[in-house]
Order: C-alpha cells, then sequence, then structure tokens
C-alpha cells in the first residue's frame, strides 16, 4: 500500500519547462542545455502514471496478455493488410497482393504507395532542443527559422553528427557512445532508460535533414528505428508497474519523431522499415485507443500526449480502418481536457505559470496546427485557437516586467519565451504580443506596438491577480495567488503575492527549486513559511478544499484593491482576511486580520526578497537600489530575520536557485482577538524616502512622506469619525501641506467632509475624485 500511494504521488508529477530565453537569437550555452534535460527528463518520468499503466478497468483489451502480445506487440503480417482498407484506387496494388496471400508484395506495394501519397509534411522546431519548446512547423518556415539564428542550425548539426557515430544524449546530461549496434537495453538510471526510450535524442538527425537535405542523417534514423524495433520486446523494466515501451508516456511521444521521420523522401527506405513502421504504428494506436476508450477522463496533463499521439496516428495514416474511431475517442479526451484543464481566463488548471500550463498549452497549439494541416474537425480547432489565445492573454498578464514567469506552486522562475509568445501572436490573432515583445525584451520586429489593454487584471477564474503600473521594464508590480488546490502541484499557499520594481524583483515565492527530488523540496518550497503569508506556528495551512474566499477586486487609474479570505488555519481556530491597496505609482499597503480562537499561538507575518534586508525604524528595507522598505504601521509587532532559498531572480535559467532573506513580524494570539498586520511595502529606485506609517485605529492609518501624507481607511461598515463618513470598503485621502486634495473610494455610496457631500453613487461603486479647493 505504502508503495502503491509513493507511485500515485511521485508520478502525478509530469513534465516541465526549463527554458531559459533572454532573446531568440542569443544562443544558449551547452551547460544550461545538459542541466535542463536532465531535470525535465527526470519529472517527465516522475509523473507518470505507473498505476495507470498495470491497471486497467474490465472492459480493456489490454487486461488481455494475448491481446498485448499478438495485437501490440507481435502484429503478423495477415493482421497489418487486415487492419486497411483499400478504398483508394491507388491502393489497388496493395488489395491484390493481400488477395494473393502475398505479403512480401503487399509490403512494397504499400512502399510505393507511401512514396507517392501526397500529404501535409512538416518538422518540430525546438529551441536549442530543449523540451516542451516544440512548435510544429513546415520545412520552409525551418529553414527561415535556421537561417535567422544561425546558432540553432549550428546546434542541430553538431548534436545530428554525434549521433551518425552512435554517440548519444540518451537522457539529460548523459552521452553514450555505443558500438556499431546501439544496445537500447543498457542500464542508466531507472528514469534514464524511460527518458531514452522517448527518442527525442533522435529529432536533429530529422532536422538536419530538412536544413541540409543529407541523405545520411535519414539512414542513420532508419538504421536506429530498425534496431530499436529488434530489441523493443526485449526491454527490462526499471519500475515493475511501467513497461519502457508500452506505456502512455512513452507511446504519447516516440512515436511523434518516428512519424516525422516516415513522411521524410528516404530514398533508400528498405521494405521492412515498411513493415515495421507500420506494424509500430498500429501497436501504438491499438494501445492508446485501449486505454482513451474505457479509462475515461484522467485528470491531469499526461492524458493529453497519449490522446495527442492518438489522434496523430489516426491523421497521418486514416487507411487504418480503425482510424476513425482512434481521432474520435482521441479528440474526445483532448476536448474534455480543453474544457475541464482550463480557465475561463486561460491559466491551467494545475496553477504552474510556466511548467505545466506551457506543456499543455504546446500540446493543444500542435494540435490546431494537425487539424489545420489535414483538415479534420474545423469546429475543434477554432475552439482551440480562441481557448489557447486566452492563455496566452493569461501568460502576459503574469509576466514580470523583467520578462520572467513567476515560480508560483510547482513552477519555475525564468525569463519567459520569446519564440512562444511571438508564435501565439500569429497563431491565435494577439497583435499585442508584440508591443510586450518591444516593451519587456527589447524586440522590435514588428509595426504594431499595440498593448494590451490592461495593465493590472483581475484573473478570479485561475485565482490570480495582477497589479501593475504599466508595461515599462521598471513598473511596479506584484501578484497574488489565491486559487484552489490542483493537486500535488499545490504548494501551502494562500494570498501571497510576489513584487518587481524598477527592473528587480523585491519579493519572491519559493518556486520548487531545481527539481522535485530536491531534499527541500516538501519541508521548505512547498511550506507555508517559504511563502509571502501570514503563518501560524510556523505550521502549514491545511491547502486541500481551500481557495480565496469572499475575494473582491476594483481598479481605478490611482488605486488597485484586493480583499481575500482563507480557512486555511481554521484546524488552529484562526480566520485570516488580507487586504492589499496599490496606491499608484508609489506603494502597497497591506492589512492583515486575523481572528483568533486560542491562547498563545505565534502569528509571523513573512516577507522574503532576493534583496539584502537591513532594519530601518520599526521595519526593515533594502540596502541598495532599487529596493524596498518593509515597514509596520503597529510597534506592537516582535521582529525575527533569516534566510532561506528561491528560485533565482539573478540566474534567469529556469530551475536555478539562490539564498534569499526573509523578516518576519510575530505577535501571539488570545481567545476571541482580532491581530492586525498593517505593513506599508514601498519600492524605491535609489533611495528610499523618509517614510512614517502610524496606525490610528483598527480601521485608520497614516502615511506621511516628504510629499505627501495619506490617510487609509478600512470600514467595516459605516465609517464616521466628525471627519470622515462613508460607507467604502476602502477609502485613499492625500494630503499636501495639511490640506485634502484628492481621494480613492472602492466599493461605497457616499463619501462626506467635514459633514460637506463630496461623492455619491446610487449603487456601491468605485471612483478617484478631488476635494474643491
Amino acid at each position: 500500500m505504502k508503495r502503491k500511494i509513493f507511485v500515485e504521488r511521485m508520478h502525478m508529477r509530469l513534465r516541465t519547462h526549463l527554458v531559459s530565453e533572454k532573446q531568440d537569437m542569443q544562443l544558449m550555452w551547452e551547460g544550461t542545455f545538459v542541466l535542463s534535460c536532465a531535470i525535465l527528463l527526470l519529472m517527465f518520468l516522475h509523473h507518470a502514471p505507473c498505476a495507470a499503466q498495470a491497471i486497467f478497468s474490465d472492459s480493456s483489451a489490454l487486461k488481455d496478455p494475448r491481446y498485448l502480445d499478438e495485437r501490440i506487440k507481435n502484429i503478423t503480417d495477415k493482421d497489418v493488410f487486415t487492419s486497411l482498407h483499400f478504398e483508394r484506387p491507388e491502393m489497388h496494388r496493395i488489395r491484390d497482393a493481400v488477395q494473393d496471400v502475398n505479403f512480401q508484395s503487399a509490403y512494397n506495394a504499400w512502399a510505393a504507395y507511401w512514396a507517392d501519397k501526397k500529404q501535409p509534411s512538416y518538422i518540430t522546431q525546438n529551441y536549442q532542443l530543449l523540451i516542451d519548446t516544440d512548435l510544429l512547423m513546415s520545412y520552409d518556415e525551418m529553414l527561415a527559422y535556421a537561417s535567422k539564428f544561425p546558432e540553432e542550425r549550428d546546434t542541430v548539426i553538431t548534436r545530428a553528427e554525434a549521433i551518425l557515430r552512435n554517440e548519444i544524449r540518451t537522457w539529460g546530461a548523459r552521452v553514450e557512445k555505443f558500438g556499431p549496434v546501439v544496445d537500447f537495453n543498457r542500464e542508466m538510471g531507472r528514469s534514464g532508460k524511460y527518458g531514452f526510450h522517448y527518442w527525442m535524442w533522435s529529432r536533429p538527425l530529422n532536422t538536419a535533414y530538412v536544413l541540409t537535405r543529407d541523405q545520411k542523417y535519414l539512414e542513420k534514423f532508419d538504421e536506429l528505428f530498425n534496431q530499436w524495433y529488434e530489441q523493443r520486446n526485449s526491454i527490462t523494466r526499471g519500475f515493475p508497474e511501467l513497461d519502457v515501451v508500452y506505456y502512455e508516456l512513452g507511446l504519447g511521444v516516440r512515436n511523434r519523431m518516428f512519424i516525422e521521420h516516415y513522411v521524410l523522401p528516404y530514398e533508400k527506405r528498405s521494405v521492412k522499415t515498411h513493415e515495421r513502421m507500420l506494424k509500430t504504428m498500429l501497436g501504438a494506436a491499438r494501445w492508446l485507443y485501449e486505454l482513451q476508450k474505457w479509462e475515461g477522463y484522467r485528470a491531469g496533463n499526461w492524458q493529453i500526449h497519449g490522446a495527442y499521439m492518438l489522434a496523430q496516428i489516426a491523421m497521418v495514416f486514416p487507411e487504418f480502418k480503425a482510424s476513425r474511431d482512434w481521432l474520435e475517442i482521441a479528440l474526445q479526451r483532448l476536448e474534455e481536457h480543453m474544457m475541464q484543464d482550463f480557465f475561463e481566463d486561460g491559466g491551467h488548471s494545475e496553477r504552474a505559470p510556466r511548467n505545466y500550463t506551457l506543456a499543455t498549452y504546446l500540446s493543444y497549439r500542435n494540435l490546431y496546427y494537425l487539424l489545420t494541416m489535414y483538415k479534420v474537425r474545423e469546429d475543434l480547432a477554432q475552439r482551440i485557437r480562441q481557448s489557447m489565445g486566452k492563455t496566452i492573454d493569461w501568460w502576459i498578464a503574469m509576466l514580470a516586467p523583467t520578462g520572467e514567469i513567476p515560480a508560483i506552486n510547482d513552477s519555475h522562475r525564468g525569463l519567459f519565451l520569446i519564440g512562444i509568445l511571438r508564435d501565439g501572436a500569429e497563431f491565435f490573432g494577439k497583435p499585442e504580443v508584440y508591443g510586450v515583445m518591444k516593451n519587456l525584451f527589447g524586440i522590435n520586429e514588428h509595426q504594431n506596438t499595440l498593448l494590451p489593454s490592461f495593465t493590472s487584471r483581475h484573473m478570479p477564474a485561475s485565482g490570480f491577480t495582477v497589479m501593475r503600473t504599466d508595461w515599462s521594464p521598471d513598473a511596479l508590480y506584484m501578484n497574488i495567488n489565491y486559487g484552489p488546490f490542483s493537486g500535488f502541484h499545490t504548494h501551502n499557499d494562500m494570498l501571497d503575492f510576489e513584487i518587481y520594481a524598477f527592473g528587480k524583483a523585491l519579493a519572491v515565492d519559493a518556486g520548487i527549486g531545481l527539481t522535485y527530488d530536491d531534499t527541500l523540496y516538501i519541508p521548505w518550497y512547498q511550506s507555508s513559511k517559504a511563502h509571502n503569508m501570514v503563518v501560524v506556528n510556523d505550521r502549514n495551512i491545511e491547502r486541500k478544499e481551500i481557495k480565496g474566499e469572499h475575494i473582491e477586486w476594483s481598479s481605478t487609474p490611482s488605486l488597485d484593491y484586493f480583499s481575500g479570505d482563507h480557512r486555511g488555519y481554521a484546524f488552529m481556530g484562526v480566520q485570516h482576511r488580507r487586504q492589499i491597496v496599490f496606491v499608484k505609482p508609489h506603494y502597497w499597503f497591506v492589512l492583515d486580520d486575523v481572528t483568533c480562537q486560542r491562547d498563545g499561538d505565534t502569528l509571523s507575518w513573512y516577507f522574503h526578497s532576493p534583496t539584502r534586508l537591513i532594519s530601518f525604524p520599526r521595519g526593515f528595507r533594502s540596502i541598495s537600489a532599487p529596493g524596498i522598505v518593509v515597514l509596520p504601521a503597529s510597534a506592537d509587532l516582535t521582529l525575527a530575520v533569516g534566510t532561506g532559498l528561491s528560485a533565482s531572480t539573478v540566474d534567469k535559467t529556469p530551475g536555478a536557485t539562490q539564498e534569499v532573506n526573509w523578516v518576519r513580524f510575530d505577535q501571539r494570539t488570545s481567545h476571541g482577538s482580532v491581530r492586525q498586520f498593517p505593513v506599508l511595502l514601498l519600492p524605491f529606485e535609489s533611495e528610499p524616502q523618509l517614510v512614517e506609517a502610524v496606525q490610528n485605529s483598527s480601521q485608520q492609518f497614516i502615511l506621511k512622506t516628504d510629499l505627501f501624507t495619506d490617510k487609509l481607511y478600512f470600514p467595516n461598515g459605516s465609517y464616521d469619525d466628525g471627519e470622515i463618513a462613508t460607507d467604502a470598503r476602502f477609502l485613499q485621502v492625500r494630503s499636501t501641506s495639511g490640506v485634502p486634495e484628492t481621494y480613492s473610494i472602492v466599493h461605497g455610496t457616499y463619501l462626506r467632509y467635514q459633514g460637506k457631500e463630496m461623492w455619491r453613487s446610487p449603487t456601491p461603486a468605485s471612483s478617484d475624485g478631488r476635494f474643491p479647493p
């Protein structure tokens, strides 16, 4: 039982994406490639659903060892041709040979048919050959890309030349030197063998041919394919529950390379290769069909890869009688995932901004390409276009001003891929992407400089809200995380945030470190105390079934307001409400109200920063600029400092980590009390302002700077202190020289100042305004 739980838990973690890109024209150094592939393949395997590959429903033919042996692993010639239909006139030669039970002639006829068959041709372009950067494109588009980025061409050719010598980067950083025959059963670690059998290492051979038209690369692929075919049924397992060759991810990934090779015009392709390719595709499709048909929709991103491959085989090989059934069930599963795995705002259900969002997005982007090329299900293609376009919008909203994607949940930080944005702009009609590329990445390659219609964006469906001043690299930016539990990719955090300002990360989430095998993954990276949130006794919240509740949002030109509750510490008698006010373009003010039902617990307000923090009156500030002031408005707090690890903001390679500082404000609970943490977060570009934060009451706070004085009101219902009267959720009043000048009101119906009505609305509304002179 313990092993089953371990297996199920480990294999809920599929693929991640560890690609860093400063600009598309910049070549990633070899060491980064090696490290990234090793991490990716390890995670790729660790998410494979072992239990799902060994246990099948009663209706599935995969339960029958005889079916597996005779109909999938060792398909006869008769079975191959019985599975084909010969409706097309050009296939009549094959039909006649089959009727004469002359299978050798039938294979010869198939080879001639395949060579003459007109069909779409395409190749996968990977940025620096890295996983999860797969973009299907035509041969001409690949040539154009290689011409624009010659470093990419050189990388492909260098890797292909090594494979010609049987020097194969089998898994991650591991390079195996084989003799004349590649041993596909060589032990290279339990996970390494599975990674080897994904065959992603072979992709440079196909690409090198497209770039050079040199048949030697296709000859080598053909040779390796036949060696693999002869050995495939004797491969020993690393995991007892998981066949190396016949399981969803292996079939879903490996056959992509096989298909792309098979449609290339190799002049010396043997009849034996044709036979084996047909049997390989038929066996894979049968296995995948049984899985998709009888095991139903299965949450998580790995089923997408199996269904995608089943659909691709059906489109590439419509000659199989069962191809219509394969395509129908595959597209049904993919539609289900598209509808159930993506939120209305474009975010992905596993809520990892880079890793799992990218892996699933690219599967649908490439499915759209296939459906369009093969002229299949135009209705689905258009729905993918609409849905994935939303994901592009979601990424744009989440991007930090530095071009990084946040390290939230099981996601790495790092510069986001420009190529993905550019491709998304073209595929899904998002011209504003070019404006973002120009502003945040310095890529000026399109005359369109349109920017998104939003700066700040509220995305309650996926559980993220972003506050942003503008689309410049120096913009002030905060993301807030409050979404639902999304399986084992979810960290023990709620209502936490990250901050960037003046081109620098100032408050960060821990991310996931290097890999899931990191010894700190569970005790630190997943922990509540590794996030910018309120923690009780340094214990984790109960994350399952918990999400942000009573979420409220308002945005005006001068002010963004967010508030929400969570019950993650209900088991400790604690209810937490957090309100965040962004007074543009100056500062954030965070007010946490913590209702307590027990005595003696320690409430800790955590703030993690990659900047070095030093003492500042009652709080802290970064020692150098750009930086941030972290200043409580309450004096009744105990201060503590420490260090931890976080996804790096210096090394922009996803998976890199760095030591960061944390500061903490503590106070003790008492039964029936409401404890508050009122904290000013004031970024500074050069030198920190002289600032004072004062708490007048639980509802009113005053911020004083050299330039202005702000009074911040957090009414609980109607509020009247003799000077200000309002029923707003929040009110900010700015004064200079002691005279009120402007206000921003959130979700209110009236504002009176010294008995005079300043503003009124028939229904609760938000507005900016000025006091009369």
